[in-house]
């Protein structure tokens, strides 16, 4: 990418309101006149291809079957958050009116009289609001207490106007990508190759670097993106993270930004983040170690005592549980989007043993390979992302995330916790 900031020339973005006509609904005021009186930076256009000047807002109403949303099993997806009285609203819904803008970038405040033409419409339509770029469908409730209700002027909180999906590819790593980020006319951002159990952490992460973006951090000239909580000019949400983070964050750290070829994603403005290499790494622990730079390493080290009667007894529990019932389903594949770790142990210079957790792609014979997902302590040459190889028979415990977020195992956490004088 060439030095400077990520906005494009020319951003466009769509809402559509959908809804069913109320016979006897009082004609609403003309919406030119409206544009001029309560939303001055919007311009009503004659077309999507109006030749005048930016930024500008057209309307055009058709019928739901002609309107391109998508297939049932996105749709459910997308309307996951709407109650069942509004999810009854969108199948018995008959029209959509269609609002296309058109901004020159930077323009956050023509977004957002955007986003609060869009909802005084919704109001007077009683209709759901759909965001085509966020693949998203809101209440007018949700729509105003999610994108205008703390937002008075200047650049938003971003992670409110964006939703970064995860893709689950067959080698149990995600691909991350995100869907809005172009609304303000910047480049979506995606990542590849990412040790699922790091998913959460760098959806943290690209929200970083999004609001970065928007606030008009550049592309050094080097080539490097400077990603720092302390460059953030949100102040509330800079102190919030900063309070976050984990005492040994450097707070910062360096990410490049390669663009993909329009043609290759549907056309859609795409930058894939690539992590700083370093010698002697490997590409899966690149993204460990720059969530690490940035919010500090997680570190879930555990010392087990060979003579707790209980945490032992526990421990073989799990790993019966682990063995007969466990290794058989994720042989034969687990649900969709669920991850096995397991709690393995590893050698320190001293003699002793950490046990970490290992997120498990593959279980051949006796042996499970993986993604170590816990920063070691004194374990010479190792690094959370490493791919490592344990024994079944060496486990100390398991713990299997599932899809709807519900989770099984990790029983020997209370019994240490406890031991520790930690909460249960």
């Amino acid at each position: 990418l060439p030095p400077g900031p990520l906005f494009s020339a020319r951003a466009s973005f769509r809402y559509a309101l959908i809804h069913t006509p109320k016979p006897g609904a009082p004609t609403p005021p003309p919406l030119e006149a409206r544009l001029r009186e309560r939303f001055p930076a919007l311009r009503l256009a004659s077309g999507e291809s109006d030749p005048g000047p930016l930024p500008t807002v057209a309307v055009t109403e058709v019928a739901l079957k002609d309107y391109p949303l998508p297939e049932q099993g996105m749709l459910e997806v997308a309307a996951r958050n709407l109650a069942p009285e509004e999810q009854a609203r969108l199948a018995a819904a008959e029209r959509v009116t269609v609002l296309h803008f058109a901004t020159e970038p930077p323009a956050v405040e023509a977004v957002r009289q955007a986003q609060a033409l869009t909802l005084e419409l919704a109001k007077e339509r009683d209709a759901l609001l759909w965001d085509e770029q966020m693949v998203e469908l809101f209440s007018v409730k949700d729509w105003y207490e999610r994108r205008l209700e703390d937002w008075d002027g200047g650049e938003p909180l971003l992670p409110r106007h964006f939703n970064t999906q995860v893709y689950s590819d067959w080698d149990g790593t995600v691909r991350l990508i995100t869907a809005g980020l172009t609304t303000f006319g910047l480049p979506e951002l995606g990542v590849q190759q990412v040790p699922a159990p790091l998913a959460d952490s760098l959806g943290s992460f690209l929200n970083l670097v999004a609001q970065l973006m928007l606030e008009g951090t550049a592309v050094r000239e080097d080539g490097a993106f400077p990603v720092a909580i302390d460059a953030l000019k949100l102040a509330e949400w800079r102190e919030a993270l900063k309070l976050q983070v984990r005492p040994d964050a450097r707070q910062k750290t360096l990410i490049a930004l390669l663009p993909v070829d329009p043609k290759d994603v549907g056309g859609l403005p795409l930058v894939e983040v690539v992590f700083q290499a370093r010698p002697g790494d490997t590409p899966s622990e690149r993204p460990y170690a720059a969530v690490a730079e940035v919010f500090g390493a997680r570190s879930e080290i555990v010392s087990a005592n060979e003579e707790d009667a209980e945490l032992q007894a526990a421990s073989k529990a799990a790993r019966e549980t682990l063995l007969t019932r466990i290794k058989p389903r994720f042989q034969e594949g687990l649900e969709a989007e669920s991850r096995l770790l397991v709690k393995a142990p590893f050698d320190t210079s001293d003699g002793g043993i950490e046990w970490m957790w290992v997120h498990v792609t593959a279980w051949e014979g006796t042996s499970l390979h993986g993604t170590l997902d816990s920063q070691p302590g004194d374990v010479p040459g190792l690094k959370a992302g490493a791919q490592v190889t344990v024994r079944e028979d060496s486990l100390f415990d398991y713990l299997l995330r599932r899809g709807d977020g519900s989770v099984e195992g990790n029983t020997t956490e209370r019994i240490i916790l406890e031991r520790a004088g930690g909460a249960p």
